[in-house]
């Protein structure tokens, strides 16, 4: 039977449904960027942050910005909107107050009027411990000598809901700005609700142990140099971890028993006494320091300072790696083994400064 179609119909007829289809679904692209997305409220839970905008700022580094303080989680919509709607020009280079479930409308009339500049501009950077937080607060200015007494209050923690015995990993490294009359307990209670709202961030599932995962992630931010390792670096501790993998389950992290000696870890080790610092097989050996992951297996009793995002990220996605060793490498990096002899060729390498 003669087809009924001319040859040049039937030629079109794929030609014409991929134009439709393109056109659908360049149609709703607009739809969703221009109606949909600019009232679609952020990924928080309405956490107040301080957000500086620097001068000719682009769309890209915009949009950068907030996704790394937690007030938007979808950057690349909101750099088409800024685009496709010409609004980049209204924005000022300032400091401003915003919250992380404002929608991109009502993030754009904030930033495009006057900043909100006030307090004290306080950057704690990834991997601080108590101490040397309170020490960076106390240099600028704020009322800092009760930190870390209130830092370990049980009281506060039980309102803040902390595990352990101190808000040690549960204080956001992030650049805070805070009014000169604050004192050291709305400093932790501000530090801690930008911890939460990054967890928010994150997505985390109620049945993660939370705990123990900043636990993980703050060794692995004392011991990445190059965070871009922070992923193997997890790899390495989950194999050692792990029964199967690594029978003593000893961990052996240098930072943990440095931190063992910290002037509020109680009960004191005796190998605490005088220690400045350096690590000797005076500490090493020392089986009454609780954090002496040389000694006890397993993970510490908690954190042992602020892990930043990749950090954290990489404690619950660690790489799927052979290794169970690794030690200090050229140019801030690490060599990895997956064998003692291995690790021990790599040591030697370490220590002829190779």
């Amino acid at each position: 039977m003669p087809d009924k179609f001319p040859l040049r119909v039937r030629i079109m007829r794929p030609a014409i449904t991929w134009i439709v289809l393109v056109v659908i679904g360049l149609g709703y692209t607009v739809y969703d960027i221009m109606l949909r997305y600019p009232s679609m409220p952020g990924p928080g839970i309405g956490q107040k942050l301080m957000v500086e905008i620097p001068l000719g700022i682009g769309p890209k580094t915009l949009s950068k910005l907030l996704e790394e303080k937690g007030i938007i989680d979808s950057p690349g919509r909101f750099r088409l909107w800024l685009r496709a709607s010409k609004k980049l020009s209204m924005v000022k280079a300032d400091i401003f107050e915003l919250r992380d479930n404002m929608t991109p409308q009502q993030i754009l009339r904030v930033i495009s009027k006057k900043g909100d500049k006030k307090g004290l501009r306080v950057t704690i950077p990834e991997g601080f411990t108590l101490d040397r937080i309170a020490e960076v607060l106390k240099n600028a200015g704020l009322a800092a000598s009760r930190f870390i007494e209130v830092a370990t209050d049980k009281k506060l923690l039980t309102e803040l809901k902390i595990p352990g015995n101190s808000a040690e990993g549960f204080l956001f490294p992030d650049t805070y700005f805070f009014e000169p009359d604050d004192d050291a307990k709305d400093i932790i209670r501000r530090m801690h609700a930008v911890f939460e709202s990054h967890m928010v961030k994150l997505g985390l599932s109620e049945d993660i142990d939370l705990f123990k995962i900043i636990t993980l992630a703050s060794i692995v931010q004392a011991e990445a140099r190059i965070m871009t390792e922070a992923p193997i670096i997890a790899g390495v501790y989950k194999n050692r971890l792990d029964l199967g993998k690594f029978p003593s389950r000893l961990m052996q992290a240098d930072p943990t028993v440095a931190y063992g000696c910290k002037p509020w870890i109680a009960p004191r080790a005796s190998s605490c006494e005088g220690f400045l610092g350096k690590l000797g097989r005076r500490q090493l050996d020392d089986k009454k320091n609780t954090y002496n992951t040389y000694q006890r297996s397993g993970l510490p009793p908690g954190p042992i300072c602020s892990p930043g995002e990749l950090a954290i990220k990489a404690a619950l996605n660690p790489d799927k790696v052979p290794y169970l060793y690794f030690v200090a490498g050229p140019n801030g990096t690490h060599r990895f083994s997956a064998t003692l002899a291995d690790h021990n060729k790599a040591v030697r390498l370490y220590r002829e400064g190779l």
